[in-house]
């Protein structure tokens, strides 16, 4: 289809996909490992030895996420003031490591999270010690960063195998 010089290619006339982009599917791949890597690797040091806190809850509500093709999606939204070492601070954070909370499909099932925690109460909240600024609500891994390794693992594979298919098979 569009050819740059020798074997470098957008496409083919044939219906195979030029190395251009089994490279760019190698490189999303690496990209998602990457992220999905961080995300674990953050979560399990904020879970090693976090110090429990009083806090106070500041601001409570619920995100509306409507860019999913299916309808929308609800998100509790929980921010939390509290002091570590004499410093004060301000979070969001339902889980270790800045994962975001949890989606869910009907604004009712957000609404029952969201209600557990009303504006001006006291909870417990978990400060990871090297990063004072990240508390969490619950110190419960979640399965995130898993899927992004899995689909960054998926992603190199199938853009090395399209690769070298193109190129040896």
């Amino acid at each position: 289809m569009f050819k740059i010089g020798p074997r470098i290619e957008f496409g083919s006339e044939d219906g195979k996909g030029g190395p251009i982009s089994n490279i760019v599917i190698i490189l999303v791949g690496v990209g998602l490992l990457f992220f999905g890597y961080t995300g674990f690797t953050g979560q399990n040091q904020a879970l090693e030895n976090p110090v429990n806190v009083s806090a106070t809850v500041t601001e409570t509500g619920i995100d509306e996420d409507s860019s999913r093709r299916g309808g929308t999606d609800y998100q509790p939204e929980i921010k939390f003031e509290y002091s570590f070492e004499g410093q004060e601070y301000e979070s969001s954070n339902m889980y270790p490591g800045g994962q975001a909370p949890k989606d869910y499909n009907l604004e009712s099932n957000a609404k029952e999270v969201v209600d557990r925690y009303s504006q001006g109460s006291q909870i417990t909240v978990n400060v990871p010690p090297e990063n004072p600024g990240e508390a969490f609500i619950k110190a419960k891994k979640t399965s995130n960063p898993l899927i992004g390794i899995g689909a960054g693992v998926l992603f190199i594979v199938l853009g090395s195998y399209r690769f070298m298919k193109d190129r040896y098979i």
